[in-house]
């Protein structure tokens, strides 16, 4: 594929996708990637090196991040003060890209088809990592990554890579984990680790609201959430195209699987109609209304933001059940760097410190609570104290459920792909369509509008 293709591409593909989200093989012609064969010549320079050639002035790397910029600085200005070997020589300048993910990826398009320069430094998803390795304009990672290598959990790899290249540092790997409230539940008998199978999620919702007739486990409703369809796809193989491009949805198994299982929660008598990211999904925690979630390792932090005093020491954390227990919420957060960045080898140096030192790694923990992707954090007493919100050991339950991590086949064109499906799963969630209908909805408006995501 052409530059001027995929510049194309990239232009039109901010215009239509909007706020909505966004899952690969490669296949098809495509721009080539830089490799580390054609990549800065530079690659035994060290950062100490790099910012010496400055002749004393600082070097500016700019980053840009989503949702906020606050967190950001708080662990850049203590970063500068572990690693004083850089203090004075860089600075870094955070830039707010956006609410979220999708407005960071929109800003990298435009950037592109305008000719802007682009950040030295940029987070993402992992669901948008396809995209803009398949337009070559990411720097492989792989010479920065080399010294930590070793300590690197094997998860994490995965969310690293595309292609079988490493083109991203892991901010936050997002295994799938389970909050529950741990009193309700044993007062009521059931242990989450008995629980193996959707089936039997339902039948110890059912269980339980013998005694608590209110409370629910779940809370799948429309719109769904992009999350979970795709976490569940990790779990069931499902996938919307072949690994040349052909959209086959509607005869994918995994997919239609993935479909059925959320139905059958949603129709349950466990599901419960609050929204999630609404302003009700508090307070219902709160009122014992929901005693229960699937989700993410990284919905700790928004449940703490809530404030509920009456949960602390009630929430525990277990793995899903085992049918449906492989899988990530889009693998994880994740750092990229433009391979047009003057400052790459200074990037990469300083993104392999946050995500892999160990003294870094405990000061990012203190001020975010975001566990490392190092196998030596597994038994660090820093991480695994007792919680004084969530019972016991939060990082043990994350750390194992890392190592079912999974993560869904994204492709460049995973930003539309998930929406038009997901419309389809609202349409057979609400009773509109067979599961049938929708799927074969599904793939003909994947083909019309997208075509082969990789061309």
């Amino acid at each position: 594929m052409k530059m001027k293709k995929v510049l194309a591409v990239l232009l039109a593909t901010a215009m239509c996708i909007g706020v909505l989200a966004g899952c690969g093989t490669s296949a098809g012609e495509k721009q080539p990637a830089v490799t580390p064969d054609n990549a800065d010549s530079s690659v035994g320079e060290t950062d100490s090196e790099a910012a010496e050639e400055t002749d004393g002035e600082a070097v500016t790397l700019r980053m840009m991040v989503f949702g906020s910029t606050e967190v950001y600085e708080n662990i850049n200005k203590e970063f500068f003060e572990i690693n004083d070997d850089l203090a004075g020589k860089v600075n870094i300048e955070v830039e707010l890209g956006g609410s979220g993910d999708f407005d960071v990826a929109e800003k990298i398009r435009l950037a592109l088809a305008s000719g802007e320069e682009l950040p030295d430094i940029i987070r993402l998803n992992y669901t948008q990592l396809p995209e803009f390795a398949e337009a070559g304009i990411l720097e492989p990672i792989d010479r920065f990554v080399e010294p930590y290598n070793d300590n690197i959990i094997d998860g994490a790899k995965v969310v690293m890579e595309y292609n079988g290249t490493m083109y991203a540092f892991p901010r936050e790997i997002k295994p799938k984990v389970w909050y529950y409230r741990t009193d309700i539940f044993e007062e009521c008998g059931i242990d989450p680790a008995e629980v193996k199978t959707v089936d039997d999620f339902i039948t110890a919702g059912e269980k339980i609201q013998e005694k608590y007739p209110n409370s629910h486990l779940e809370n799948y409703n429309v719109p769904s959430q992009q999350y979970d369809l795709t976490m569940y796809l990790c779990a069931t193989g499902g996938r919307f195209c072949d690994e040349e491009g052909n959209y086959n949805i509607s005869t994918d198994e995994g997919t239609k699987e993935a479909f059925e299982m959320i139905k059958k929660i949603h129709d349950s008598s466990v599901n419960s109609t609050v929204e999630e990211w609404s302003a009700d999904w508090g307070p219902a925690f709160a009122s014992d209304e929901l005693i229960s979630q699937l989700i993410a390792g990284w919905w700790r932090q928004d449940m703490m933001n809530w404030g509920i005093e009456e949960l602390r020491g009630k929430i525990g954390l277990a793995l899903w059940p085992e049918e449906i227990r492989y899988g990530s919420d889009a693998g994880g957060a994740i750092w990229v760097i433009p391979s047009s960045s003057e400052n790459k080898e200074l990037a990469g140096d300083i993104l392999g410190r946050m995500c892999f030192d160990e003294e870094t790694a405990r000061m990012i923990y203190e001020k975010s609570k975001i566990l490392p992707a190092i196998k030596s954090a597994v038994d660090d007493p820093v991480y695994n104290a007792e919680d004084d919100y969530f019972v016991g050991n939060i990082a043990a339950v994350n750390f194992e459920a890392m190592e079912y991590l999974k993560v869904y086949p994204y492709t460049p064109a995973s930003s539309q792909e998930i929406t038009i499906v997901k419309q389809y799963l609202d349409e057979y969630l609400a009773g509109n369509m067979t599961v049938e209908e929708a799927l074969k909805a599904a793939e003909d408006d994947l083909k019309n509008q997208i075509g082969n995501p990789y061309q």
